[in-house]
């Protein structure tokens, strides 16, 4: 287990330091990441990237936004066997500001993009199905980022080689998306339909 920047080492992780994660091994040979901290608006898309680009899949999880806190726990997994899970910075990944996943292709079977602010809490709230693809959390949300629109809060889920993930996504510093950004993201979301 790695765990960096003064982080404590119990299982009962409190996640009020400033910045960090923890890396567990789970009984089914997957790892268990937690992260934490204030991060940039697209930390998501930046760490997703990263994993992808070390070969490393989010099978599940979720993260949310608290006080301009992260909190998050995502399922992770490599096909690659001599990939240390343990050995990579999942931090420096997350503080990465770089659109790494801009250029990646993503294929949607179904997307549901809801804009009735007052139904999701201020939030955009958007539901994707998809065969499972690397990168494409990563590739996803940096398509979000373009348009000013970030995730609050999410739930990734991956069965059976089908993508399953729901966002609720909010603009610049919390406040609602505008009605243009959110016509661009639905236009763009169209194009991804296979």
């Amino acid at each position: 287990m790695k765990v960096p920047h003064g982080a404590s080492l119990n299982t009962g992780q409190s996640f009020d330091k400033p910045a960090g994660f923890e890396v567990n091994r789970l009984p089914s040979g997957d790892f268990a990441l937690k992260i934490w901290g204030r991060f940039h608006s697209n930390w998501i898309g930046s760490l997703s990237s990263g994993l992808s680009g070390n070969h490393i899949s989010i099978i599940s999880g979720s993260a949310k936004k608290v006080k301009n806190l992260w909190q998050a726990e995502f399922r992770i997994t490599t096909a690659r066997s001599f990939t240390n899970l343990n050995g990579i910075d999942y931090l420096s990944l997350a503080q990465n500001s770089r659109d790494s996943a801009a250029a990646a292709d993503i294929y949607l079977d179904e997307f549901v993009l809801d804009d009735d602010l007052h139904k999701h809490a201020g939030a955009l709230y958007l539901e994707v199905k998809a065969k499972d693809q690397l990168g494409f959390l990563g590739a996803l949300l940096s398509r979000c980022a373009f348009y000013t629109l970030f995730p609050e809060a999410m739930i990734i889920e991956t069965v059976d080689g089908k993508i399953f993930d729901r966002f609720w996504i909010k603009g610049m510093a919390g406040r609602a998306p505008s009605h243009t950004a959110t016509k661009m993201l639905r236009q763009k979301l169209e194009g991804y339909l296979s």
